[in-house]
């Protein structure tokens, strides 16, 4: 599961790092930046990925699922009872409660129209997708040069590939480099495919990771960084004249601030 937060680039831009001699330095300081902030907002990753989760059924005709933002349901059970998506509102079977695309987004529940959640120990078995995702961007394949498209990524920079398709809908296979007809490449936000599809209609899906989120990974680089210089110091004498005083605390409140709104809230 890809779950970096940020890029080395990035992370380097915002440190004023103009050589590689850190760069391995930097790569772990971004995982283990990622760590923390996905502890922080328990979640397992931001990114699309499909969940199979038991819930306690309690009688109602509402559950909160765990993950957020969800983007699709794939199945629900209630006990042995296979339980359909509801043709439209107030029809039977499960309506899921949307969202409006935009970050953060909120916890979501499944509204139940005809069926109910009957009480019971892990009665319900749920399997959703949740995630940051943009789904099915249009994008046309250059007619000359290198056959690449840069996703547009409104909300923040690409995290990982969800897969393209072709405007039919017929899917593309995902190959690491020189893609051949009906093939492509994904690489940071870059979408290469083959001569053959040159001037295609494609629909492109991607991860992605939330502005904020980025930048409280990068100031948390950063802060870790720089503190590598002044290891076990909570200040320092400059010239008998000034002290200056150093944070010792793990996440400062900006950095809590942007992560807030995404924190995960664990339902019933």
């Amino acid at each position: 599961m890809q779950n970096q937060l940020t890029t080395l680039s990035n992370a380097g831009a915002w440190l004023d790092i103009t050589t590689v001699d850190d760069d391995a330095l930097l790569r772990r300081l971004i995982g283990a930046a990622s760590n923390t902030i996905h502890a922080y907002l328990q979640r397992p990753t931001i990114f699309q990925h499909v969940y199979s989760e038991l819930y306690d059924g309690a009688g109602r005709d509402r559950q909160m699922l765990r993950q957020w933002p969800v983007v699709s349901v794939g199945s629900l059970n209630v006990g042995n009872q296979a339980v359909p998506a509801a043709a439209s509102y107030g029809q039977p079977g499960y309506t899921l409660e949307p969202w409006d695309g935009l970050p953060p987004g909120g916890p979501q529940s499944l509204t139940l129209s005809g069926y109910g959640f009957c009480r019971g120990s892990n009665n319900v078995a749920v399997t959703y997708t949740a995630g940051y995702v943009v789904r099915n961007e249009p994008q046309i394949i250059p007619s000359s040069g290198t056959y690449s498209v840069n996703v547009s990524a409104p909300y923040g920079n690409w995290g990982a590939d969800s897969g393209v398709t072709f405007a039919n809908g017929t899917p593309l296979t995902q190959v690491a480099a020189a893609p051949a007809v009906g093939q492509y490449a994904a690489a940071k936000g870059t979408y290469t495919f083959a001569t053959a599809d040159a001037g295609k209609s494609v629909l492109v899906s991607y991860s992605y990771i939330p502005a904020d989120i980025e930048q409280a990974c990068i100031e948390l680089v950063g802060e870790r960084y720089r503190s590598k210089e002044r290891i076990g110091q909570t200040s320092k004498s400059l010239g008998g004249q000034e002290t200056v005083a150093f944070s010792t605390k793990s996440m400062n409140d900006f950095v809590r601030e942007m992560l807030h709104p995404y924190m995960r809230v664990v339902p019933c």
